[in-house]
């Protein structure tokens, strides 16, 4: 099984697709059949709008993470406007949204890490470090003892 397809990537190429010139549904069917996969669902949208279906319709048979793509889209089959810019304000949510998760991931994992890191460092820390201390003092401690005893 394969991974599903970035939806950055989706947005970027429906981006330059419309960006070309192509119209929004040849643009869903193109990108679609290029990306392959999961994408493919953008054809089935593309084939009902083709055939007259509502938008809303053609839609309601996408998987839901293409929400954000219908409604970038909208715009441009309801009235013709360009959506070259919804487009790259999707693109920028959606990695502003993959930037966070991944630096929330980083820092649990750093979390995550720090005990397994400490419970392998703190023998050598006690041994390399506290024991020889100790020692040392205990030696000092005994001969200071011994020179005062009577």
């Amino acid at each position: 099984m394969t991974a599903p397809t970035s939806l950055v990537a989706v947005a970027a190429l429906m981006g330059a697709a419309v960006h070309s010139g192509l119209d929004v549904r040849t643009a869903l069917d193109d990108v679609g059949r290029a990306c392959g996969g999961d994408v493919e669902d953008l054809r089935t949208v593309a084939a009902a709008l083709g055939v007259g279906a509502a938008w809303e319709q053609a839609w309601s048979t996408a998987p839901p993470r293409f929400e954000g793509l219908a409604r970038a889209l909208s715009p441009a089959w309801h009235q013709g406007a360009s959506p070259v810019d919804s487009l790259a304000a999707l693109s920028d949510a959606l990695l502003d949204r993959a930037s966070a998760a991944g630096e929330s991931a980083a820092a649990e994992l750093g979390v995550r890490i720090a005990l397994p890191l400490a419970l392998c460092l703190m023998p050598a820390f006690i041994l390399t470090g506290i024991v020889p201390l100790l020692l040392a003092l205990t030696g000092t401690v005994m001969s200071d003892v011994g020179g005062f005893a009577p």
